[in-house]
């Protein structure tokens, strides 16, 4: 899952990163070290006009019950509240870590650790977007959540899901509208391409990463 993220890149790096065209005087958005559900993050999707655009939006739906930050990448197209989302509301999400917490015995402390890709700075999470009526306001605002999948052998030794990432040869074709839903990009992100480490201690050692490539 991703329930916290990290955005060290200033308005200008995402801009530049992401080729934004639209929206970056009206998006307020500066980097941030932990960032929630519920906040206001910059999202950048294409608009009608084929632009691509920085809108800040809500993270998260709250309904009754629960607050939806995350959506499943299986079965996306044939998830109800999500499928029309995944068709016209795909955007992308620039960050620069995400934090998962180890799960430990009931009583023990959860490890906390920093995903990171190296060379991606920042990198693009992938989302999707839709318009939720806020009930405290009873008005409109567009809501996003980031979509997770299945772990790679590293983030499996942290947590049982994983942020969906969108590599940067792929951002036009993850954003431009299109009929058929492009599910061939929510891959899994290689191991080797990540790095991770305990957020309170120095980088894992070679010891442990051997006991990730075991798994």
């Amino acid at each position: 899952m991703c329930g916290r993220f990290k955005r060290k890149s200033d308005k200008q790096k995402v801009a530049r990163v992401f080729e934004v065209q639209s929206g970056l005087e009206e998006a307020d958005f500066a980097p941030g070290d932990d960032l929630r559900p519920q906040s206001m993050q910059p999202i950048i999707y294409t608009n009608e006009a084929g632009e691509r655009q920085v809108e800040m939006m809500r993270w998260g739906f709250k309904l009754p019950d629960r607050l939806l930050f995350n959506a499943r990448s299986e079965g996306i197209t044939q998830a109800n509240f999500w499928k029309d989302a995944f068709l016209s509301g795909r955007a992308i999400a620039p960050g620069d870590a995400v934090f998962e917490w180890k799960k430990m015995p009931q009583g023990q402390k959860k490890p906390k650790y920093e995903i990171t890709i190296p060379g991606q700075e920042p990198f693009g999470m992938a989302t999707v977007w839709k318009l939720w009526k806020n009930p405290k306001t009873e008005q409109w605002e567009r809501t996003f959540a980031i979509l997770t999948g299945d772990p790679n052998k590293l983030v499996a030794t942290i947590h049982d899901r994983m942020t969906t990432f969108v590599e940067p040869p792929d951002f036009e074709e993850y954003l431009a509208p299109s009929e058929r839903p492009p599910l061939h990009l929510l891959r899994i992100l290689p191991a080797e391409k990540m790095h991770v480490r305990l957020v309170d201690s120095s980088p894992i050692s070679k010891a442990q990463v051997s006991l990730f490539d075991s798994h």
